[in-house]
């Protein structure tokens, strides 16, 4: 998987870094933005509209508050009253989103009515009125947009689908160990006291009740009796020698029946409160072997003074006994399923400044758009705002998108 990421960053800097690539009517080297410093400023920074002696100057204003539209009016680059002009802003997002602000006159400035949500990337419209004459200014501004060959996309890999509801698995990751099934298990001891003669079965041979375990001569009657297992099972201790002397309370041989086995948890008090008898578990065996299903069989109600963890219990079927009582495994329990209403893929979150993004796609152009996210599993993860149901992103490649996109330096004009 690395090799591939590495040959596909490889790839991707030679398509971007040859001339060419792009149709003359795109800019250079597939990108799509606007250096900051292409525009004529205002003097409180914004973006100086003029049409003869009138200007507006727009700015984005998000100091201590979300992010708003301000706007500053001039005649021969004089202060105009702001209360008598009539100014409308239409930005056109890519993918045909549209967002219309009016604005109100607030002391100095005029004031747009909404928030301009990120990223601030749009072609933009503006309609300012005033003493019966109508201005009308378009400018473009784009952030962290990347428009694509045919051929690039295809190279590089880049996988696009559409944003929809998912199942969200949530999960809890314990660590545990094999033990055999306490319900299955004999423990078996000398009848009489007396003198071991004989031992018949070692440590991991197979019994069948009835099978002779050991003779032991008694020492009441000097006569040899027969230690004889009384269930099918697996010799899992042996305690005792030929010429070893027992006793009753001695126990000689511990036999389980693994066909079925424990696995018994630990779960840290960070976790305990989320769990319950019954949610679903997977095990992991840790050897390669497929994951073992089952769900939580038991849960302590005293918990580990050493280690500060509560016991949790799995029971496994083992027919073909490939389980083994000693062993270390893993398991994911599943605490809450949940359907969310917008998901993507894990691979498509990227990191853009303070901002979780995920591109969006629109034929060859590809933008980040900042989304919140929500509850997420190995699988999807739940996007509370910035994405819509129906939206395309990209799914895979979009870490190129991201490299692509940095080269431009690109930010806002505010």
């Amino acid at each position: 998987m690395a090799r591939d990421f590495w040959r596909l960053l490889a790839l991707a800097s030679l398509l971007f870094a040859s001339p060419g690539c792009v149709p003359d009517d795109e800019p250079a080297g597939g990108r799509a933005h606007e250096a900051v410093a292409d525009f004529e400023r205002g003097p409180h920074r914004g973006r100086w509209l003029a049409d003869g002696d009138f200007a507006v100057e727009l700015t984005i204003f998000e100091d201590g508050v979300p992010p708003e539209f301000r706007a500053f009016v001039f005649r021969d680059r004089e202060p105009v009253e702001p209360a008598g002009v009539e100014l409308e802003v239409t930005l056109r997002r890519l993918g045909e989103r549209v967002d219309r602000i009016a604005f109100a006159a607030r002391g100095a400035y005029l004031l747009g009515d909404m928030t301009v949500r990120e990223p601030h990337s749009f072609d933009a419209e503006i309609v300012a009125r005033e003493g019966g004459r109508e201005h009308r200014f378009r400018f473009s501004s784009y952030e962290n947009r990347v428009t694509l060959t045919p051929e690039q996309i295809q190279s590089v890999g880049i996988d696009v689908v559409v944003a929809g509801p998912a199942t969200i698995s949530e999960r809890v990751h314990l660590n545990g160990r094999i033990v055999p099934d306490e319900d299955s298990l004999a423990h078996v001891r000398a009848r009489y006291p007396g003198v071991v003669r004989s031992v018949r079965k070692r440590l991991g041979d197979t019994v069948a009740p009835g099978d002779v375990l050991a003779v032991i001569e008694s020492n009441e009657s000097l006569q040899p009796y027969e230690l004889r297992a009384q269930m099918a099972g697996t010799v899992i201790a042996r305690e005792i020698a030929s010429g070893d002397f027992v006793s009753v309370d001695r126990e000689l041989f511990e036999i389980a029946d693994l066909r079925n086995v424990w696995v018994d948890l630990d779960a840290y008090r960070r976790d305990v409160g989320r769990l319950r008898v019954g949610q679903p578990v997977e095990i992991d065996a840790i050897d390669g072997s497929p994951l073992a299903v089952s769900s939580l069989a038991y849960l302590s109600a005293i918990g580990a003074m050493d280690s500060q963890t509560l016991l949790a219990r799995v029971v496994l079927p083992n027919p073909d006994r490939t389980l083994r009582p000693g062993f270390f495994v893993t398991a994911s329990v599943e605490v809450e399923r949940s359907q969310v209403e917008v998901a993507v893929v894990p691979e498509a979150l990227q990191r853009i400044g303070d901002w979780d993004v995920v591109f969006l796609a629109v034929g060859r152009t590809f933008e980040a758009q900042p989304v919140a996210i929500g509850r997420r599993d190995a699988s999807h993860v739940e996007i509370t705002s910035g994405i819509a149901v129906g939206q395309s992103y990209v799914a895979a490649g979009s870490f190129i998108l991201k490299a692509e996109a940095g080269k431009s330096g690109a930010s806002h004009d505010h």
